[in-house]
């Protein structure tokens, strides 16, 4: 009898011991993974938001909230990132449009915008755009880490014109649609096969933001950049809806303050380091190609109507709306 009872008077201490621990605020951590590896400039953009995350926690809720970095496409391969994000098996992605189009084609149109991200909060395309993001994949759409700077196309032969007839242009499907109206042959490789396709002529030349070719070793098999720049560097911090629905509210206010300090942050550390890599990219050896007034209006009319056109017509009936939200009226 005294066994049993002792038995019993343990359990009940275990059980009362569980509620206590588990009736305590658990620490939350969000599993984060990003479209570049962290050599590459498109990164720092993802450890400023972090870094302010984890100064605010530190300062109003010690330990209650992390995020871990699991790794790069070296741990989940860019492409399967945000599936990987929706299935639950990370809480928080930062990456690109261009790598989840097939799942989400509306976030093309993000690429197209007139307004800065913190902008677009204002206007109200941001909450179009998570309202978009949350009904039709399961995915809360944090922020917009895009770099405030634009996308360049990089040659190895130099043009006069916007044409771009009988040239290989390595292409992702940001910008597939321009190429081909501006009559180049598209090749769609990823990031990691360039320098290859570019030393052995596969390619005669690709697209990549104003910040970033020196990460790869590109400017070394590179002659030309061509002015004018276009569209904007969309890139998205995504996290599961599920997950971000758990988080008590004065997480997500952190979380969600600490996204908007970084969209400004972003756009002007990502500005000043435009500045500084036109010079680096001049000394390397590379020239610029500023295309005259009549073919620079051609060259821009085409990249952004051809983009619409296919932003429209594959999503007739959010496309009008968020055209809407997304062009500043003049």
């Amino acid at each position: 009898m005294t066994k049993r009872f002792g038995f019993m008077f343990f359990a009940v201490l275990i059980g009362f011991l569980g509620w206590v621990t588990y009736g305590e605020a658990q620490p939350f951590t969000l599993k984060a993974v990003a479209g570049w590896p962290k050599t590459a400039s498109e990164f720092k953009a993802l450890t400023t938001f972090t870094d302010l995350v984890d100064q605010m926690i530190a300062k109003k809720y010690p330990g209650e909230l992390k995020i871990q970095f699991i790794g790069g496409p070296e741990a989940v391969k860019t492409p399967d990132q945000v599936p990987a994000l929706q299935r639950g098996m990370v809480d928080m992605v930062f990456t690109t449009t261009a790598y989840y189009l097939s799942v989400l084609p509306e976030v093309d149109a993000i690429k197209l915008s007139d307004y800065t991200p913190f902008e677009e909060r204002t206007s109200g395309a941001w909450a179009y755009m998570n309202e978009i993001h949350e009904k039709k994949i399961g995915v809360h759409y944090l922020a917009r880490l895009g770099l405030g700077t634009k996308f360049h196309l990089y040659l190895k032969k130099p043009i006069k014109t916007a044409d771009l007839k009988g040239l290989n242009i390595r292409v992702s499907p940001m910008y597939l649609q321009m190429v081909k109206g501006l009559g180049g042959n598209p090749v769609v490789i990823p990031p990691t096969e360039v320098y290859i396709a570019l030393e052995r002529n596969v390619v005669d030349g690709y697209g990549w933001p104003a910040v970033g070719i020196r990460d790869w070793g590109w400017q070394k098999q590179t002659q030309y950049v061509l002015e004018p720049g276009f569209y904007q560097v969309p890139n998205p911090l995504l996290v599961h809806l599920k997950a971000w629905n758990q988080l008590p509210s004065k997480l997500k206010d952190v979380l969600n303050e600490a996204a908007i300090e970084a969209e400004k942050r972003v756009v002007a550390s990502f500005s000043e380091l435009e500045k500084q890599e036109r010079p680096l990219l001049l000394k390397e050896g590379i020239q610029v190609i500023e295309l005259p007034p009549a073919e620079r209006e051609k060259f821009l009319k085409v990249a952004y109507d051809s983009a619409w056109e296919d932003v429209l017509k594959k999503c007739p009936d959010t496309g009008p709306k968020l055209k809407e939200l997304l062009t500043r009226k003049k």
